[in-house]
């Protein structure tokens, strides 16, 4: 366990929470997270978007491989929800709000727990294999540094 969020109620250590998304060939596509006790990971679609399989790797060295079926592909959201086995992950927490306010902190996974003052929203585009997909209320986000990398691409 990392430590205990706000509300009190425990957090998990990032990377007991966390996988690298590839291709067959190990290529990076994305990470993605833990939502819950029954193996469902969180990414973005185009993480996914293409791949006939995809291989999720765990941080201590444990692999799934998933067919594109135990995919379920949310692409006006951006998002994809993967069915997993066999990686014991331990779900992340995870809060639904209809709507953000400006300077609202919130925590992200970002090389770490970090905290993120919310900017405002904006219309985003991304890339998939047929069409162009449009989230229309991304949030963007200030993140603190705290001297070291936020974000390693």
């Amino acid at each position: 366990m990392a430590g205990r969020g706000r509300d009190g109620f425990p957090v998990p250590a990032p990377e007991a929470s966390l996988v690298r998304v590839c291709d067959l060939a190990g290529r990076p596509r994305g990470t993605g997270f833990a939502a819950d006790e029954h193996g469902t990971v969180i990414t973005s679609h185009e993480a996914v978007d293409g791949l006939a399989r995809i291989v999720l790797y765990a941080a201590d060295d444990r692999t799934c491989v998933v067919p594109a079926e135990a995919v379920a592909e949310l692409p006006g959201t951006d998002l994809a929800l993967i069915r997993t086995e066999g990686l014991a992950l331990r779900p992340l927490p995870v809060a639904a709000r209809a709507s953000v306010a400006i300077g609202t902190y919130v925590r992200i996974v970002a090389g770490g727990w970090r905290e993120a003052r919310v900017l405002g929203t904006s219309a985003v585009t991304y890339t998939a294999t047929d069409r162009y997909h449009l989230v229309g209320a991304a949030l963007e986000l200030a993140i603190g540094t705290d001297g070291a990398d936020a974000l390693r691409l």
